[in-house]
């Protein structure tokens, strides 16, 4: 497969460019990056020419959410499969996302880790259990990271929500160079049970992607989400 990672240079692309290098059914062919950005990632050419769109099979896309409601239409109009891992979208940015599945497959995940998608189904099977407990989501990310509460705790709480109808409540940390934490407690009148997932490394969210793009340039158009890749 003929793959174009956006945000090449940064931190989740370069892990993703890195495991991609080390699995023969990709081909890395550009990285697209901020305007005006010109040269070579690991041997690889990186730009601003969305055109390169058109020479591939997919595109895997971890940049920022203005960019990603930019890029959608262009990916959409050279009908490409897009993998979307970009959190702290709007919900007109959202919309655009849904507008261009329209035409092209699309895997749209707050968090692209086969754990943490685990992790999410586990938290409904709980949250229908124990649905007068209340919940209270902890998440932990780098200093770095700008949205909060995290797209990933935000996501899991929505799947409670849909299932308790109570609100849950969120607490987010950033501090140092931590990739991601998340721990979902249910507390009742006399226990409290905890769900907890942390991410060691990047390397886990660029192994889901390349996942979804295996499982995605065999579908036809529509917005799937990485419980579909996994089959949950």
């Amino acid at each position: 497969m003929k793959l174009i990672i956006c945000g090449i240079a940064g931190r989740m692309g370069s892990r993703i460019l890195a495991l991609a290098k080390e699995d023969p059914a990709f081909e890395v062919i550009y990285g697209l990056e901020s305007p005006g950005f010109k040269g070579n990632i690991e041997g690889i050419r990186a730009g601003d020419d969305v055109r390169e769109i058109r020479n591939a099979d997919i595109v895997i896309d971890f940049t920022a959410a203005e960019a990603t409601a930019k890029l959608a239409p262009e990916v959409a109009r050279y009908k490409k499969a897009y993998v979307i891992g970009t959190t702290g979208l709007s919900e007109a940015q959202r919309q655009v996302v849904a507008d261009a599945s329209r035409a092209i497959p699309i895997v749209h995940a707050p968090n692209m880790s086969m754990g943490v998608n685990v992790f999410f189904k586990i938290a409904q099977e709980t949250a229908r259990a124990l649905p007068q407990y209340n919940v209270e989501i902890i998440e932990a990310h780098h200093v770095h990271k700008k949205d909060a509460p995290s797209g990933t705790a935000l996501h899991a709480g929505g799947l409670i929500e849909k299932i308790t109808g109570k609100s849950v409540t969120y607490q987010s940390i950033r501090e140092g160079e931590i990739v991601g934490d998340h721990r979902v407690i249910f507390s009742g009148p006399s226990e409290r049970l905890e769900l907890f997932h942390h991410a060691g490394s990047r390397d886990s969210f660029a192994a889901g992607s390349l996942a979804a793009a295996k499982w995605l340039v065999k579908q036809t158009p529509g917005l799937y989400a990485m419980k579909d890749v996994l089959g949950l």
